[in-house]
């Protein structure tokens, strides 16, 4: 009984839409995101010039979208990683944050990729190294001034892997011009997540998950490169996803030394207001990103 009552407990703490306060269920909640995501996505669609469906790789999944194509060629860029669990939503649905950024002339990549079950894990994490590949080598063609990373929830969980592959890093034209990174509301320890029905379509075997979890990653070789990073999360977040953040935070700052680290429990927010707000002109994610971009580029 204390085991099914513990999974019980895990369920719901993985569970983003139970622990928001804005809708009067859990289901309401999720609807509204996906509505609002699909429409703004549409807006920036039919507002900013734009290159749609670039492949980066071989699978279906494996395509980005450029949005503000008409900017300069040196502009800084913004890459962008959805969540879902890494088997829901898609790049079609996340170029909400591009219309306030293109404003202030920063260009936005959304990223897709193949979605669990038909993609492992291990693949999915891959497949946003070839993402990468293709925007640090663009980014070295453009000249431009500055690549960041963004991720939500899964997404941070995979632009958190990415950061960990120093070899990657080290070996990949362009990824000099990496500067920072946003993981918001992410999952870094997947371990838990193994005994809660998010892992029906994930099927991650218990023995795989310290690996692929970033919490177990180094992270030192960071800091020569001054990379910036900005973890985020809602106050109305479960306290499962909060304590990820905060131990995410202090893996960094205490074991790998980091400092250029920030750490932001968003006040009255939830899972999904807290990348939302991202379509409005004035957002959190635009100001830290125009601010990073002054101070150091």
């Amino acid at each position: 009984m204390a085991l099914i009552t513990e999974n019980m407990d895990l369920e719901r703490e993985y569970s983003p839409s139970m622990w928001s306060t804005r809708f009067p269920s859990a289901q309401e909640v999720l609807q509204h995101h996906i509505n609002f995501v699909t429409t703004a996505s549409e807006v920036v669609v039919n507002n900013i010039p734009h290159k749609l469906e670039i492949e980066y790789g071989s699978t279906p999944g494996q395509k980005l979208d450029i949005l503000g194509t008409d900017l300069p060629d040196d502009s800084p860029i913004l890459v962008f990683v959805h969540g879902g669990y890494w088997q829901e939503l898609s790049r079609e649905v996340s170029r909400y944050p591009a219309q306030p950024l293109h404003r202030f002339r920063i260009k936005t990549i959304v990223v897709g990729y193949d979605l669990c079950p038909a993609a492992t894990l291990p693949e999915i994490i891959d497949q946003i190294l070839n993402a990468a590949r293709f925007v640090f080598e663009y980014a070295e063609k453009m000249g431009s001034r500055g690549v960041y990373f963004a991720g939500h929830s899964a997404g941070a969980h995979l632009v958190a892997k990415l950061l960990s592959n120093s070899d990657f890093l080290e070996n990949t034209p362009g990824s000099r011009r990496l500067q920072g990174a946003f993981l918001i509301s992410g999952i870094f320890d997947v371990r838990e997540l193994v005994h809660t029905t998010m892992n029906i379509a994930i099927q991650l075997p218990r023995e795989w998950a310290v690996p692929l979890s970033p919490q177990f990653d180094c992270f030192t070789h960071l800091q020569a490169r001054k990379v910036r990073v900005y973890i985020l999360a809602a106050q109305n977040d479960s306290p499962k996803f909060k304590k990820q953040s905060r131990e995410f935070y202090e893996l960094l700052y205490n074991t790998c030394l980091m400092q250029n680290m920030y750490l932001e429990i968003k006040d009255d927010m939830d899972h999904f207001d807290i990348v939302e707000c991202f379509a409005n002109n004035d957002n959190y994610l635009k100001n830290l990103l125009v601010h990073d971009i002054r101070k150091h580029l």
